[in-house]
């Protein structure tokens, strides 16, 4: 009963182990590539998080000022926000358009007491350079 086992000592060739090796290398080299993504979309999310705190910081000046304080035109054209390089508001740009419209949102020249505030802000994005830009508008009645 003992003579019918064999013995199998081969153990695993060198054609295995290389090919253990190369599946788990692109495996590894998938995951490495996913990381730099990972980050520039952190990077982008945190772009936007500060240029919609930079513009809701413009929208929080006008709701200081009165409704006849409020100038019309474009107030602001593609100003930084800030002068120093070093700065990390250094690269982003406002424009600030405010308007007469009517009931309808339509710009107008005659005043009816709305006003119609759009704050646009651009900045680079992180990898390719080209710009991202987000802009939000709010309305001002008289009281």
């Amino acid at each position: 009963m003992f003579s019918q086992i064999k013995n199998n000592k081969q153990g695993i060739s060198l054609i295995e182990i290389i090919i253990s090796i190369s599946v788990l290398a692109i495996g590894i080299l998938g995951l490495l590539q996913a990381f730099p993504r990972g980050v520039a979309t952190q990077r982008t999310i945190e772009l936007e998080t500060i240029g919609n705190h930079l513009a809701q910081e413009k929208f929080e000046e006008f709701a200081a000022l009165t409704y006849e304080d409020i100038a019309t035109g474009t107030l602001e054209n593609q100003v930084r926000m800030s002068s120093d390089q070093g700065d990390p508001f250094y690269h982003f740009k406002r424009t600030t358009v405010v308007e007469l419209v009517d009931q309808d949102m339509i710009v107008t020249g005659g005043d009816i007491g709305l006003k119609k505030i759009t704050v646009t802000l651009s900045w680079p994005r992180p990898l390719n350079g080209a710009t991202d830009s987000l802009t939000m508008v709010t309305l001002v009645s008289k009281r």
